[in-house]
């Protein structure tokens, strides 16, 4: 064999045994290896499905508006047809109901609203107020 192949022969085995190498070693291979894209974080959804909106008592006509931020549900207003605003004074997320308490500033009443299920464009719910009145009732979403 002259020369000029052996040069060729063990030019050859030296390419093929680095390449072996090459796809053998984890370091060297994912210099080369194509990222995977993650995924960007999804929001969490609300859990009670339908709950975030603006919600209407007619019969003591207030507008109340929840919303979700990932971890537990929040009034954001309530708000009376004559433009008073309510201060909510306690809410409380526990896994399966929506619970607040809205202070009525012209009457001096504390109302309690405890949401237990939504449904299409109605909100269930139990409630009741530091005037001594209680019961079950059905807001309509806005």
């Amino acid at each position: 064999m002259n020369a000029r192949n052996k040069v060729l022969l063990i030019l050859a085995i030296s390419v093929i045994g680095l390449v072996t190498l090459a796809c053998a070693c984890p370091v060297l291979s994912s210099l080369t290896a194509t990222a995977t894209p993650v995924p960007p974080p999804t929001a969490v959804p609300e859990p009670m499905h339908g709950l975030v909106g603006v919600w209407r008592d007619t019969a003591e006509g207030t507008d109340h508006t929840i919303a979700w931020d990932g971890s537990s549900y929040h009034v954001t207003s309530s708000v009376n047809d004559d433009g008073s605003v309510n201060d909510i004074t306690s809410e409380v997320w526990n896994g399966t109901t929506f619970t607040f308490d809205y202070y009525v500033r012209a009457s001096g009443v504390t109302v309690t609203i405890q949401c237990t299920a939504v449904s299409g464009s109605s909100m269930y719910l139990n409630w009741s107020s530091t005037n001594g009145n209680s019961g079950t009732d059905i807001f309509t979403r806005q």
